[in-house]
C-alpha cells in the first residue's frame, strides 16, 4: 500500500517538478552570486595597494629626520614642499618649520619617535608655513642630565597632516 501511495504521490507533483528545478536553480544562482561579489569586495578592500593609497589619503604622514631628510614619505609629500630642522640647544629641542603647498587649515602634528620631545609651540610662518618648536616636557630630562644636547644624533619626527 504504501509502495502505491508513493506513486500516486509523484503523479501528483510530476508538473511541479520543472517549477521546483527552476526555484532551486534560481536561488542558488542568487546565493553564488551574492558570495562571489561579497567575496571580490573584500578581497579588494583587503589589498595592500589599496589600503596604503585609503592610508595617504587619509592621514597623509611622513617620517622625516634632524638632518631633514625624509626617510618615508606616506602620503604628505602631496602637501608638504619643505621641512626644515634646526636643533635649539638653548631648549634642548629643535625649531621644525614645515613650508606646506598649499594653504593649511590646521598645524600638521608632529611627534618625536627615537627622541623624547613635544611641541611646546605651533605658530604660522609666512604664507604656508608652519613653526613648531620641539621641547622636552620637564626641565628634568636625560638630555639636561648629560649637560649638553648630541648634535650628532639622528633624530626621527613624523608629521602628519590634518584635512
Amino acid at each position: 500500500m504504501t509502495h502505491e501511495k508513493l506513486k500516486g504521490f509523484l503523479k501528483r507533483i510530476e508538473p511541479w517538478r520543472g517549477v521546483v528545478a527552476i526555484i532551486v536553480a534560481v536561488v542558488g544562482t542568487l546565493y553564488g552570486a551574492i558570495t562571489w561579489i561579497r567575496n571580490s569586495a573584500q578581497n579588494a578592500v583587503l589589498d595592500e595597494k589599496f589600503l596604503a593609497t585609503l592610508a595617504a589619503r587619509v592621514r597623509p604622514a611622513c617620517i622625516f629626520d634632524s638632518r631633514e631628510a625624509i626617510e618615508a614619505d606616506l602620503g604628505a609629500g602631496e602637501y608638504i614642499q619643505d621641512i626644515r630642522v634646526k636643533p635649539a640647544p638653548q631648549i634642548y629641542g629643535f625649531e621644525i618649520m614645515i613650508r606646506a603647498k598649499r594653504h593649511l587649515a590646521y598645524a600638521p602634528l608632529v611627534s618625536g619617535i627615537n627622541v623624547d620631545l613635544s611641541p611646546q609651540s605651533v605658530t604660522r610662518g609666512k604664507l604656508h608655513d608652519w613653526i613648531i618648536v620641539m621641547a622636552p616636557q620637564s626641565t628634568v630630562s636625560p638630555i639636561i642630565a648629560e649637560g649638553a644636547m648630541d648634535t650628532n644624533t639622528v633624530y626621527r619626527f613624523k608629521l602628519e597632516i590634518l584635512h
